[in-house]
């Protein structure tokens, strides 16, 4: 039976590197995107580098790193073409749009 792929969104993040974690400790091949945006935003304090780089010491062959931005979208669809993933957690997502659809809903 063939390894069973996991793609991770925004996986130097927090949220993101734990699922990593998780899922290749399970025997899951995971597959991370992150294009280190918080760099962009908070400056050399927000880069996540260092945290792609412990993935890819710890996880070893069980991880691998695609620099994208998820905006990309016809870099999306090439990407899942290739990689074909099982699954693809919603934690992330559920984290930020739906918390700022809540903080937009309260605030109408």
């Amino acid at each position: 039976m063939p390894t069973p792929t996991l793609l991770v969104t925004g996986s130097s993040g927090l949220i993101g590197s734990e699922v990593c974690v998780h899922f290749a400790e399970r025997g899951w091949q995971v597959h991370g995107v992150d294009n280190n945006q918080r760099a962009v935003f908070f400056g050399p304090q927000g880069d996540t580098r260092w945290n792609q780089k412990r993935l890819q010491e710890q996880l070893g062959d069980r991880f691998q790193h695609t620099e994208l931005d998820i905006r990309d979208r016809p870099g999306v669809l090439a990407l899942l073409d290739e990689l074909r993933p099982e699954a693809i957690p919603f934690d992330d997502f559920d984290t930020n749009a739906t918390g700022t659809l809540n903080l937009l809903e309260a605030t109408r």
